[in-house]
């Protein structure tokens, strides 16, 4: 046995004393977690075996006299991708987490194990793409096994010591507590509500209980905003060409925080649900959404509507108080822009005809015709020798784009703003993860794209063009 495989190093029986005879000698500097390499989540530990990428290792010590340690060991191999031949590095994993009591006298320490737990040859939860998954069965085994060592803390660090060596550990590095928050405790009370953009209701549109699909056309989307800071945003888009038709479901809940007109939306939970021709071959995404922000503001018109405007870096979306609302304004008074609070503050916005930030009075003017890469494109992709030709169904949230495609495409996600996409294609029963950077002009699309491992390393390169149907 070795430092780094074990923490027992030394075997040497003795009479045990009994288990409170030595709880009440722990040292308090001694109790506690202490840790070597990544620092991960408690349960990792002891039972989420598949969150641990790196070698680490994590001693518990109670107060009562009890302990458990955990090892990670991190071992890498190469696999075939698919067909090709092509060499891949692939990860497997093995954990030990021993379990027993321990006692203290001055500088020394000596523990007594007396269960091992052992989980040999896994496969962790971030696998690069294109390895085939490991599964391993977690086996037990009671022992009957005891070691001495001496131990000392300094500055911190935790040191064990025997004849073989010495091992430090140091305690848990606190997580920094989050900035204050510059949003305010309540939804600026102009925003509260229910708001639609679009002529449809995607409500309803996709039976989850029986996979079908009803009649729609066109885009809509139907925005919810709470006073206490969650909303729901759920967006149906429905693309028909050359006689295909292609439907996108997105649905998303989460919080808002708001930093003068700028709102932050996190979504906690999020599902794409669509299909491309054929409504039986529909696919599925979860929590696939990331964080965005979007400039709000609601604007007043001459008939008292409010009108809903958000605007990211790629333009912007208006959004409507369902049919039938009444007017929430007196007709023809106060008509314009509802002025924000300023960014860190959290006073209630009053009504003006001033944009934000704007030092002279503005008037309603029509809303430019904004680009969209909403619609289904003709995409070649190569990489390295290969060549593959697919269409891909985009719907633009403005910057967020979230899609698919045709039957060899899984999914088809970026961002219309820089011009990056995620494409995953169905490969030799494997998923091909591209990584693309590019430009849309118009019509068009060119960019490069990289298709890598987990580690980053290039598995092969190649370019995207798209055209739009």
């Amino acid at each position: 046995m070795t430092l780094r495989r074990r923490l027992v190093l030394t075997a040497m029986i003795f009479a045990w004393p009994a288990h409170g005879a030595f709880a009440a000698n722990v040292p308090a500097a001694l109790v506690g977690e202490w840790l070597v390499g990544p620092q991960y989540p408690q349960g990792v530990y002891t039972s989420d075996f598949g969150g641990a990428n790196a070698d680490a290792r994590r001693l518990l010590l109670n107060k009562d006299g009890t302990y458990v340690f955990s090892e990670f060991e991190s071992f890498q191999s190469l696999q075939g991708f698919g067909m090709s031949g092509y060499q891949i590095t692939c990860q497997s994993m093995s954990v030990t987490v021993e379990r027993g009591t321990y006692q203290v006298s001055g500088g020394n320490i000596t523990f007594k194990t007396s269960k091992v737990d052992k989980k040999l040859g896994y496969s962790p939860d971030r696998l690069n793409n294109g390895c085939r998954r490991q599964g391993a069965s977690l086996t037990s085994k009671a022992v009957s096994e005891t070691a001495t060592m001496t131990w000392s803390i300094a500055k911190g660090e935790l040191t064990f010591k025997t004849k073989e060596g010495s091992a430090t550990y140091v305690r848990r590095t606190p997580e920094k507590p989050a900035p204050p928050s510059p949003e305010a405790t309540r939804l600026r009370p102009e925003l509260r509500g229910e708001w639609h953009s679009g002529r449809l209701s995607p409500i309803e549109y996709y039976n989850t209980a029986t996979g079908k699909w009803a009649e729609a056309s066109g885009t809509s989307v139907i925005l919810k905003l709470r006073d206490d800071l969650s909303y729901e945003r759920t967006g149906l888009l429905v693309v028909t060409t050359y006689g295909c038709t292609s439907k996108l479901l997105v649905q998303e809940k989460g919080k808002v925080t708001q930093n003068g007109s700028m709102l932050t939306f996190t979504p906690t939970t999020s599902s794409a649900v669509g299909y491309t021709c054929t409504p039986s071959k529909t696919s599925t995404q979860k929590n696939h959404v990331k964080p965005y922000t979007e400039r709000a503001l609601v604007k007043i018109e001459s008939n008292g509507q409010h009108v809903l405007s958000l605007t990211s870096g790629s333009g912007e979306t208006l959004f409507n108080r369902p049919l039938g609302t009444p007017p929430e304004s007196k007709p023809g008074a106060n008509t314009g822009t509802m002025t924000p609070p300023p960014p860190s503050a959290g006073s209630s916005p009053t009504a003006s005809f001033d944009t934000p930030n704007s030092t002279a009075p503005t008037k309603p003017s029509p809303t430019p015709a904004k680009w969209t890469a909403t619609g289904a494109w003709d995409a070649v992709i190569t990489v390295g020798t290969r060549t593959f030709k697919v269409r891909l169904d985009l719907y633009d949230d403005s910057p967020r784009i979230l899609g698919g495609g045709g039957e060899s495409v899984e999914y088809a996600n970026g961002n219309s703003e820089t011009g990056a996409l995620d494409i995953g294609l169905e490969v030799d029963d494997r998923t091909m993860e591209l990584k693309v950077q590019g430009r849309f002009d118009g019509d068009r699309y060119t960019g490069s794209v990289r298709w890598t491992n987990y580690e980053g390393e290039d598995l092969g390169r190649g370019t995207l063009t798209m055209t739009r149907r």
